[in-house]
């Protein structure tokens, strides 16, 4: 594409062509998404197929429509601007390029393309390649809502007893996906996986999650027999002749569909109770340690949690233009704030963590 008028005559011409629509319920916010593919919508009817709107819900007007356009990849000119990586991390991975009231994103891994404008919510290029970007994208809509009412963004996962939940957050690589399912294995519901809406709801704290299945690494997976269906055999015994830190270490990942794997519920909303920062070394020879804190005596650890809502939440981004710890130390300190620390142990960590939640009324 040579220009943004011809952006705007894609996204007129074309968007008349998606007339298949998948109706979601998500917690009670009611997504429409309306696409020109039929294959995306049986891949995301099977990724959403708990959260698939009744047919009262149908029937209401939706609290947001997303459109996606199967079409070939794009190459929109403009005066693009790239988006570093978050702190950590060193891949880029989006372009930014203000358009008349609003911006557009170019993914750079996928060549996929979201449009913010208004109301109006529009991906295209070849979604049918990157159904997980698909979704994230979809999930960003309910967050953005979620973000509306109040309540701060965490980069936590969370999982509940009943109504009464914890969130655990710890750098990349510290398994707080991993030690979730742990405890999901242990008859907990999952709140949500890597993103937590965390809110003031007296008494107490309110966590709210996206349906965001946790991607897990091939050791998850030959650790927890629950998970090993998700694999093929031939993957499963490559494996299992890895050592631990050929696993660890190996970049693979794998959607976990907790429900059929657990007999769980994904719940999207809980008390939070508790929050878990996970400090462990799967270096340390040190015993297990799971201690309560003060969250003002462990701010390096605190400010693992805190996330900005950024480009791809562009409603949020306003009132939260970039985050600052003093509000998670404000929410924080409403709960039990533990620290988990020594060598990594999933299951006694687990054990630990489920007898604390037990003693919660």
């Amino acid at each position: 594409m040579d220009s943004l008028d011809s952006l705007d005559s894609l996204v007129r011409d074309r968007e008349v062509e998606c007339t298949h629509i998948l109706a979601l319920n998500l917690d009670g916010y009611l997504v429409h998404f309306k696409t020109n593919s039929m294959s995306l919508v049986a891949e995301l009817t099977d990724y959403y197929q708990f959260f698939l709107a009744n047919e009262e819900q149908q029937d209401r007007a939706p609290d947001r429509v997303v459109t996606g356009l199967q079409c070939a990849a794009q190459d929109i000119k403009g005066d693009w601007a790239v988006k570093q990586p978050d702190p950590g991390k060193a891949k880029v991975k989006e372009h930014i390029l203000n358009v008349e009231g609003g911006k557009l994103i170019y993914k750079v891994l996928t060549g996929l393309y979201l449009l913010f404008k208004g109301p109006q919510r529009f991906c295209f290029g070849p979604l049918e390649d990157h159904p997980n970007q698909v979704v994230n994208f979809i999930n960003n809509m309910h967050l953005e809502h979620l973000l509306s009412l109040g309540g701060q963004l965490f980069h936590a996962s969370g999982v509940c007893l009943g109504n009464n939940g914890l969130g655990m957050a710890g750098l990349s690589g510290k398994g707080k996906s991993t030690l979730a399912l742990r405890l999901l294995q242990r008859g907990m519901d999952l709140v949500s996986n890597d993103r937590l809406v965390v809110s003031e709801k007296a008494p107490g704290l309110l966590m709210q999650g996206i349906t965001k299945y946790p991607r897990i690494n091939p050791g998850t997976v030959i650790n927890q027999p629950e998970l090993a269906g998700i694999v093929s055999a031939k993957d499963l015994a490559r494996y299992k002749a890895m050592t631990f830190d050929e696993l660890w270490m190996l970049e693979e990942k794998y959607d976990a569909f907790v429900e059929p794997a657990f007999g769980c519920s994904f719940t999207l909303n809980a008390k939070m109770r508790m929050f878990v920062a996970l400090d462990w070394d799967r270096n340390s020879s040190a015993p297990l340690r799971l201690e309560k804190r003060d969250p003002d005596n462990c701010i390096a650890l605190v400010r693992n949690v805190m996330k900005s809502p950024g480009v791809m939440l562009p409603e949020a981004s306003t009132r939260i233009p970039e985050a600052v710890v003093e509000p998670y130390l404000a929410l924080l300190a409403q709960c039990d704030f533990y620290v988990l620390s020594g060598r990594v142990d999933f299951d006694e960590a687990a054990d630990k963590v489920k007898a604390i939640v037990q003693t919660y009324d």
